[in-house]
């Protein structure tokens, strides 16, 4: 067990306990079984955002006027309310709240279940997607979607990374960082509906591949018969992102998972995940975590 911090003056109260239990695929059937120390963390940052890990469904109705909500499931299962609707969340599912619409959480079965909850205000939002995707179109409309194993797994890296940060300024980085990834989610599922079937069948077979053995952009480009320079114009028209970009994403993804799992040296978790030049792996690394590839293993 780590620290048990509390300071009043902020609101920000942080309880930290080992890497919440990421459930493979749909086994969430084991979880009600598994005992372990729960985690409940009130990180209130600044008055633009707020992160908060929730270990018992919010069951009081609520809204928001002027802030957006984000809720991600990270263990097991709940049920979440709105417009008379009931809808089963389970892990990996992540849902953005409409504006004003009154909703709450309720405990599903006898399963238990934790969520992350986000929300910022709405000129923040629209400061973070035009940061990011050149875009100020927020997306408030009810909205579930399935993260992927590696959008869900980058979603667990932040949470690690805001847990563990040294400093308040580490922790809002984090946070800033983990905010701008989700909206991305997001926006780009929304582009994605909205994209030419070739595109959503090039992306399906992009998400396959292998990413621990060694790719060439040449070989991707070969997993659809349109050119080069429209895969690369669509995918970020659709996405909000390039196609290297991206590639990257889930590079960097699989090495947190080598830096936590193994004592390889960081030249070969660079090799291993595809980055010939260990000083771009690290610098890259940085840029998306805000810490180095050392720093993160020996957290």
């Amino acid at each position: 067990m780590k620290n048990k911090r509390t300071e009043t003056g902020n609101e920000t109260a942080l309880q930290e306990t080992k890497r919440p239990l990421a459930l493979a695929a749909e086994s969430n059937d084991l979880f009600p079984s598994v005992k372990r120390t729960r985690t409940y963390a009130v990180l209130k940052s600044e008055k633009d955002f707020t992160f908060h890990i929730w270990t018992r469904p919010t069951s009081f109705y609520h809204a928001h006027d002027n802030y957006i909500e984000i809720f991600i499931v990270t263990e097991g299962k709940l049920v979440h309310h709105f417009n008379k609707q009931q809808t089963v969340m389970k892990t990996g599912d992540a849902f953005i709240v409409k504006l004003g619409q009154y909703h709450k959480h309720s405990q599903y079965q006898n399963y238990s279940s934790q969520h992350i909850n986000l929300t910022c205000n709405v000129d923040f939002a629209k400061d973070l997607l035009k940061l990011f995707f050149g875009s100020e179109n927020v997306s408030c409309q009810n909205r579930l979607i399935h993260l992927n194993s590696s959008y869900f797994e980058t979603v667990l890296n932040y949470q690690k990374l805001i847990l563990e940060a040294q400093n308040e300024e580490h922790r809002n980085l984090a946070i800033k960082s983990l905010l701008a990834f989700v909206f991305g989610v997001f926006y780009a599922k929304e582009e994605n509906d909205k994209a030419p079937d070739w595109l959503k069948a090039f992306m399906r077979k992009l998400a396959s591949l292998d990413f621990g053995n060694e790719i060439h952009l040449a070989d991707v480009y070969k997993l659809s018969n349109y050119s080069q320079t429209t895969i690369c114009r669509e995918f970020k028209k659709y996405t909000g992102k390039t196609l290297v970009s991206y590639i990257n994403d889930l590079r960097l993804n699989y090495a947190c998972n080598l830096l936590e799992s193994t004592t390889f040296p960081l030249w070969k978790i660079s090799n291993t995940v595809g980055f010939l030049s260990q000083a771009h792996f690290t610098r890259l690394f940085k840029e998306k975590y805000g810490i180095t590839p050392l720093q993160y293993r020996k957290k």
